[in-house]
């Protein structure tokens, strides 16, 4: 009943950027010894991209059922700048990560926020099944049984490679008691990750319905690759079955939304908000979280699917009807203008 009662709601994961370029030199090294000549133009940054790609890609809902909902995966860096695992991150973030010496290089940690507290027995169950799953050691950083914060390495499932990395994962872990600062609970996480939203420009996506394509707008980047991702996951849905949008209740057939970079000057821009809680429609909270659909319950119980496209059914009427609300106001503005210029003529 204590290690339940002393649970943490957040799993952190430090990845040792220093380590990691290193031993990407050290392999660049060996290459052009034996002839190879061609190597990245920034192999420093190349290395730390490489080695945050696995955290990045893996799906955290399906390593270990027995955490449950998992809220979503963050990558922090060592300035305080928090990304979600599914938006890209951007080259001058990784550039500032190794201006300093390679020997100095500061830690990136992924955040893993859980829907509930969990014991520290479910997270260290949790951590050795995504060591193996990633395929490389790792250092988990959560509250033991006491409640103090402690670091822990998982050295995956290959006994050779652990044994090879033994000595550096026992290092990583004394490294991690000295940066306190960077195991923050979940509302400082979330705190980071929208400061920094809120500094965001504003993002646009073009989607396709009643015959037409319609410009979206959204407060920031994250919010817009939100609904691109939303809208994937639903194409790939209805495509999962051999059946029609109609079927569904979808009266418009589409396709995924496609980011805009560049709106063409004076074109109307529908503004929106992301799919938040319609990421349920797909067994989720959130792109990370989200069942395709032959892996999710919906796939094999008919009341599960009509309960699934019923989520997803209000999130697209609110698209549809907001940009039809939208577009025809503007529509009705214009035709007025018209009709007054006409009378002055």
């Amino acid at each position: 009943m204590a290690a339940e009662i002393s649970g943490d709601d957040v799993i952190r994961i430090r990845i040792d950027t220093a380590s990691a370029v290193a031993e990407f030199l050290r392999q660049l090294a060996e290459q052009a010894a034996e002839g190879e000549t061609v190597a990245p133009a920034n192999p420093a940054n190349r290395a730390i991209f490489r080695e945050i790609a696995p955290f990045r890609l893996v799906e955290y809902g399906y390593v270990h059922e027995g955490l449950g909902d998992i809220e979503g995966a963050y990558l922090g860096f060592p300035d305080g700048t928090i990304y979600a695992v599914t938006e890209d991150v951007p080259e001058e973030a990784v550039d500032g990560l190794i201006a300093a010496s390679p020997d100095d290089l500061q830690p990136v940690y992924v955040y893993i926020l859980l829907a509930r507290p969990h014991s520290p027995g479910t997270i260290d169950r949790f951590l050795k099944s995504l060591s193996g799953h990633v395929g490389k050691p790792l250092v988990g950083v959560y509250r033991d049984e006491s409640g103090r914060m402690a670091a822990y390495g998982y050295d995956g499932d290959d006994p050779a490679a652990a044994s090879a990395y033994r000595e550096e994962l026992e290092a990583a872990v004394v490294r991690s008691a000295l940066e306190a600062d960077r195991h923050p609970g979940k509302a400082r996480v979330l705190r980071q990750y929208h400061a920094r939203h809120d500094t965001l420009v504003k993002a646009y996506a073009r989607v396709g319905f009643d015959y037409g394509h319609h410009l979206l707008e959204f407060a920031g980047a994250e919010d817009r690759d939100n609904f691109l991702a939303w809208t994937k996951m639903l194409c790939a849905w209805i495509y999962a079955r051999p059946s029609s949008w109609e079927a569904f209740g979808f009266t418009q057939v589409m396709r995924p939304a496609d980011p805009v970079t560049d709106p063409e000057p004076g074109a109307l821009a529908v503004r929106l908000s992301p799919p938040v809680g319609a990421w349920q429609a797909f067994e989720g909270v959130n792109a990370a979280t989200a069942r395709r659909f032959e892996h999710a319950k919906a796939g094999a119980d008919p009341a599960a699917l009509e309960r699934a496209l019923e989520l997803a059914r209000d999130y697209w009427n609110y698209v549809t009807s907001t940009v039809a609300g939208v577009e025809g106001q503007a529509k009705a503005l214009e035709e007025s203008r018209r009709k007054r210029q006409l009378k002055r003529e």
